[in-house]
């Protein structure tokens, strides 16, 4: 959600989640509106290691199928907020919802509720009879994407790195406000959102002052600043600590290998000490990646409660595993999700004039509107001896019908980078890839029927081309005396021809360089 917004700076978000409150309100930066609903089962916990299979089979036979007046109800206050669609963690109601309601459905997760109950079928039969519903409600999402590390990979959905929330603090700042004054390691002892009281702590304080300690999450009795105990500091679920930033401080994590401390201590490449769940059908593939991708030593769980663990402590510091790129998967999905909405409603995001993102329109609502300005990204092409190349556009055009127009040229759809364009509009329109493309400068071009934020670029190219059949008649090279002779007769399109001068201009003072590329 966060990187969406940050996308999207006029989006809002509706929650519906067991999930408590106070959650969102430190992880998440956009506008939001929060409905307690229950969603999901998932597995009824009882520890953090382990589940209650009967119970969960029960709460299952409660919940599912979901109740036709639920998703009914359900469906009529997304559509009736004004919402482009329904993003999904794992729980598929949502995607129920969407349906019902007419609205895009976005499905992102490792694994699936109907994956996992497979694994467990020889303990507890009962699962078996929710596992098509489940899986037939997520082979109905509109747009699926799948999260590393993948328990199940599906070759035709796309898939990003791990998605972790980002810290907002700076490691010495958090430090400051643990009183931690020296050089000791930070420790951070985490299990996630499971509430669970440790039997270690005595352990902690007696292992002496190499490392300082910080237990969050199993102290609901102690206020929200935190309880310094000597080298251990014990913190509330709700502390006034920001997650993320803990995990950023730590030199080490030790808990509970679960989706999101691991996703979280391998963007911030934290050495994770982690608990294995050996009757977990997610446990070998979370493993997998921990042992392979990141900086790790495993702890037995028969050994965890014991404490004995602290005295093997210093064995990530000296043996790191290898390093690893750490781009995070929530930009990447963001992406996916903002192109994919924005391709099903048809809309432009609206920029002002230094290109920044205030909001968006339907298409049919931008082009006739010039006072709403978009970007699009225009591409010279020229070839080795100066001439630049043309498309003719098709006669089925809207603007400029059958005139000779640029290279290439088209809208920056919503969630996309002008560079993300430039390249998907160069395929699209020519069938190449733009080798090398230089920016060159931005302007506005505003006529009667729209304004544009224009961003060209221009690349040198002498191979083939493949152009669009659909969107345009022909492409060819242009003697620079030629385009000028054809001014004002009507052959050429009034954007390129209130651009040419401008690109000329700038290639006489950069086409030395240019050309030494």
């Amino acid at each position: 959600m966060n990187a969406i917004y940050a996308r999207w700076p006029f989006v809002e978000f509706i929650i519906f989640s067991t999930v408590p409150e106070w959650f969102f309100q430190k992880s998440l930066r956009p506008p939001y509106v929060y409905h307690e609903t229950v969603t999901d089962v998932g597995l009824v916990q009882t520890t953090p290691f382990a589940a209650d299979l009967r119970k969960t089979e029960q709460a299952l036979d409660s919940l599912l199928p979901y109740d036709t007046k639920l998703v009914k109800g359900l469906a009529q206050r997304v559509a009736g907020a004004g919402c482009l669609g329904v993003i999904c963690d794992i729980a598929p109601l949502g995607i129920a919802v969407a349906r019902k309601a007419g609205l895009f459905s976005v499905l992102i997760e490792n694994f699936t509720w109907d994956w996992l109950y497979e694994g467990y079928i020889d303990r507890e039969s009962g699962l078996e009879k929710h596992i098509k519903y489940l899986s037939d409600l997520y082979g109905q999402a509109d747009l699926h994407i799948r999260t590393e590390p993948l328990c199940r990979p599906d070759p035709g959905c796309p898939t990003v790195g791990p998605i972790a929330r980002k810290p907002e603090t700076s490691k010495m700042e958090i430090r400051r406000r643990l009183s931690i004054k020296d050089d000791r390691k930070i420790v951070l002892v985490t299990m996630g959102g499971v509430p669970y009281t440790p039997g270690f702590i005595d352990c902690l304080r007696a292992s002496g002052n190499a490392f300082y300690f910080v237990v969050p999450g199993a102290f609901p009795g102690i206020d929200k600043t935190g309880e310094a105990w000597g080298n251990v500091t014990l913190l509330p679920h709700a502390s006034n600590f920001y997650h993320p930033d803990l995990v950023n401080a730590a030199d080490i994590l030790v808990g509970k290998a679960g989706y999101s401390t691991i996703a979280e201590a391998f963007c911030s490449k934290t050495p994770f000490g982690y608990v294995s769940r050996p009757d977990s059908p997610e446990s070998p593939f979370l493993e997998s990646f921990i042992n392979n991708r990141m900086f790790s030593f495993q702890i037995d769980a028969a050994d965890f409660d014991s404490g004995i663990w602290v005295e093997t402590l210093a064995a990530p510091l000296v043996r790191p595993k290898q390093e690893h790129a750490c781009e995070n998967g929530a930009d990447v999905a963001a992406g996916f999700v903002c192109r994919a909405i924005a391709k099903q409603m048809d809309i432009l995001e609206i920029v002002d004039e230094s290109g920044q993102v205030v909001g968006a329109a339907p298409r049919r609502n931008v082009h006739g509107n010039n006072n709403l300005l978009h970007r699009v990204i225009h591409l010279m092409v020229i070839d080795s001896a100066g001439r630049i190349l043309l498309q003719k556009r098709s006669p089925q055009k809207r603007v400029a019908p059958g005139r000779w127009d640029t290279s290439v040229g088209g809208h920056v759809d919503c969630g996309e980078t002008v560079e993300e364009s430039l390249v998907r509009e160069t395929e699209e329109e020519l069938g190449i890839r733009p080798k090398d493309a230089v920016p060159c400068y931005s302007y506005i071009h505003s006529n009667d029927f729209e304004s544009e934020l224009v961003f060209t670029h221009v690349c040198l190219y002498d191979g083939n081309f493949r152009h669009n059949e659909k969107e345009i008649e022909s492409v060819r090279f242009w003697e620079v005396e030629e385009i000028r002779a054809a001014f004002g007769t009507g052959v050429l399109s009034d954007n390129f021809e209130d651009e040419f001068d401008r690109f000329t201009d700038w290639m006489a003072k950069k086409s030395f360089d240019l050309m030494r590329r």
